[in-house]
C-alpha cells in the first residue's frame, strides 16, 4: 500500500518490517507509535512513556522492552526496542487490553493477528489489527502521566459498568445520548454555528445527568467525563492511525462516530475531532484534569 510505504520511508524503516513474523509485527508496531508522536500526538513514543508490550502467541509470549518483571531469551536488540521470549504468562485465549498493578505497573498485552481474527472476526490484516493495539497502547500513554492512574482508580471506583448499562437500559438515556453525539457531528460539520450546537448539547446532557441523579440516586458526571477522555482519545489515535495506513473510509468505519451501549467512546472521540476543527487545543491538558475537555467545550 503506497501510504503505508510512504509512512515506512519518513520512519528511515529500510527495509520496511517483515509482518509475516513477530519481530516484524512488533517493530511496526513501535514505528507507528513513532508515527502518532509525530503527527498526532507529541510525547506518545517518548522512552518515559513506554510501557512493556507482551505479545501473545499460543504457547509463547514475547515481551517488547521489558522490566526486570519479564526477564527472558533475547531475540532481538536494535535501535532501543529489545524483544525477549518468555513462556506464555497465562491461559486467558484472548489479550488485548493494558493492564496495570502495583508490582508490574502498566503492561500492553495482546494476541497476535492470528488470535485476534479467531475472535474478532473484522480483522483480516495486520494493517487492522495494528490500530487495536495501539488504541490499547495510547492507555497506557495515559496511565504513565503524571497522576492520571491515581485519578482513574479514584473516579472509577464505584460500579464500572453503570454507564453502560443506563444506556442499555433506558430507553430516554440512549435517545439523549444519541441526539447529544448528533450535535457534536453537525458542529464538525458546520463550526461556525458550533456555539448554538454546544448549547443544545449541554441542556440535553445536563437534564439527562440531573435524571439520573433523581431517579438512580447516581452522579454520573466525574465517570462520565474521565471515560470520554479515557476511551475518545484513544478512538482518536486508533482512527487517525486507520487514516495514516489507508484503511480507513466512511463506509467501512462509522461505528467510530455512533453512540453504541459504551457511548462514551464515540463522544468522547467526536469531542476531540471538535475542537480539532475548532483549532483548539486540548493536547497538554486533558490527563491532567479530566473535566478539561467538557470545560473547553462549554467555552465554545
Amino acid at each position: 500500500m503506497i501510504v503505508k510505504a510512504l509512512l515506512l520511508a519518513t520512519l528511515a524503516l529500510s527495509p520496511a518490517p517483515d509482518t509475516s513474523t513477530v519481530v516484524g509485527r512488533i517493530q511496526y508496531v513501535y514505528a507507528l507509535k513513532d508515527a502518532i508522536d509525530a503527527t498526532v500526538w507529541p510525547g506518545f513514543a517518548a522512552p518515559e512513556n513506554d510501557v512493556p508490550l507482551v505479545y501473545y502467541e499460543d504457547s509463547l509470549c514475547y515481551v517488547a522492552n521489558p522490566t526486570p518483571a519479564f526477564a527472558g531469551d533475547r531475540v532481538f536488540s536494535a535501535s532501543g526496542l529489545e524483544i525477549v521470549r518468555i513462556p506464555r504468562v497465562d491461559d486467558i485465549p484472548f489479550h488485548m487490553h493494558v493492564d496495570c498493578t502495583d508490582s508490574l505497573g502498566p503492561v500492553m498485552r495482546c494476541s497476535s493477528p492470528e488470535i485476534t481474527r479467531q475472535y474478532v472476526p473484522e480483522v483480516p490484516s495486520v494493517d487492522v489489527w495494528a490500530p487495536m493495539v495501539m488504541h490499547e497502547y495510547f492507555h497506557g500513554f495515559q496511565f504513565k502521566q503524571e497522576g492520571f492512574f491515581d485519578e482513574f482508580m479514584r473516579i472509577s471506583s464505584f460500579e464500572t459498568d453503570t454507564l453502560t448499562a443506563l444506556c442499555a437500559d433506558y430507553a430516554w438515556f440512549k435517545e439523549s445520548v444519541v441526539e447529544e453525539n448528533a450535535l457534536l457531528m453537525k458542529a464538525i460539520e458546520r463550526p461556525g454555528s458550533a456555539e448554538d450546537y454546544m448549547r443544545e448539547f449541554f441542556e440535553l446532557r445536563d437534564k439527562r445527568r440531573a435524571r439520573v441523579l433523581a431517579e438512580q440516586g447516581v452522579d454520573i458526571v466525574a465517570y462520565e467525563q474521565l471515560m470520554e477522555v479515557v476511551e475518545g482519545s484513544a478512538r482518536y489515535v486508533e482512527y487517525r492511525l486507520y487514516r495514516h495506513l489507508g484503511e480507513y473510509s466512511w463506509a467501512k468505519y462509522q461505528w467510530l462516530f455512533k453512540p453504541s451501549d459504551k457511548y462514551y467512546y464515540a463522544l468522547g472521540f467526536n469531542a476531540l475531532r471538535l475542537l480539532d476543527k475548532l483549532g483548539i487545543d486540548y493536547r497538554g491538558d486533558i490527563f491532567a484534569d479530566v473535566e478539561a475537555v467538557e470545560k473547553l467545550l462549554r467555552g465554545i
